[in-house]
């Protein structure tokens, strides 16, 4: 949707020295000409669609789905995505050791096939898709929130995003892995074993850990992590 962009003019603009006015001319602003300055500052610091909400793009073999969050301030949405309890209502949340009062503001999880069929090891590739959990927050363009918090809102979601992509990226590495090693097996029954074995995915939990350790080591929002109070959050 496209919004035009209303222009209004400062009424007391500062009346330069070598203006066709002379200089006796200028007025100290009255109380009424300050509020009307207040009111157009505060006119353009609210948000009427511009900049835009960022947008995640897609990944490959992944369903990116959200969770709403409401709010018209920064607290106000802090709240909802705590409240959002994620790691409830969509989870249980692998363990974080940086993180152990556990409320997640993005999951990511990947899910291989339940059942498929084998007639050859060699030819059988266990399918699996990634899922990715976002928050969305949708304000309406019409001057309700303001243009700051939507750049942070912004820098929020590209962190949790790239946080996210991040773990998609070692499980769709990892799955690939398996089903490299599943191709070797002798029969479809030592491949039904492989794919059932309790431990087949112990080196891709260590690998996840491992990404959690290095973004805790070296912590930047470009990487997929921030500190709390980062930009207020």
């Amino acid at each position: 949707m496209l919004l035009g962009i209303v222009l209004i003019t400062n009424p007391w603009q500062e009346v330069r020295q070598d203006t066709l006015l002379p200089a006796a001319s200028v007025v100290a602003p009255s109380a009424e000409g300050a509020a009307v300055h207040g009111l157009a500052a505060d006119f353009q610091r609210r948000w009427f669609g511009s900049p835009s909400l960022w947008q995640p793009p897609p990944i490959d073999n992944t369903d990116i789905t959200n969770y709403g969050v409401k709010g018209s301030t920064q607290r106000e949405l802090i709240a909802s995505l705590n409240a959002a309890d994620i790691c409830k209502t969509h989870g249980p949340c692998a363990p974080d050791p940086a993180n152990p009062g556990g409320t997640a503001w993005g999951l990511e999880g990947a899910n291989p096939a339940v059942s498929y069929v084998c007639y050859s090891p060699r030819t059988t590739t266990v399918p699996f898709r990634e899922h990715v959990l976002l928050p969305r927050w949708s304000p309406l363009p019409l001057g309700g929130v303001s243009v700051a918090l939507v750049e942070r809102w912004n820098a929020l979601l590209k962190v949790i995003y790239v946080h996210e992509a991040g773990h998609a990226a070692i499980d769709a590495q990892a799955i690939a892995a398996l089903n490299d090693q599943a191709h070797q097996q002798l029969s479809c029954q030592a491949l039904y074993d492989f794919w059932n074995n309790p431990h087949l995915y112990d080196k891709r939990d260590a690998d996840q850990d491992a990404y959690h350790a290095r973004l805790h080591a070296d912590c930047r929002p470009e990487i997929g992590c921030f500190y709390a109070g980062w930009m207020g959050w």
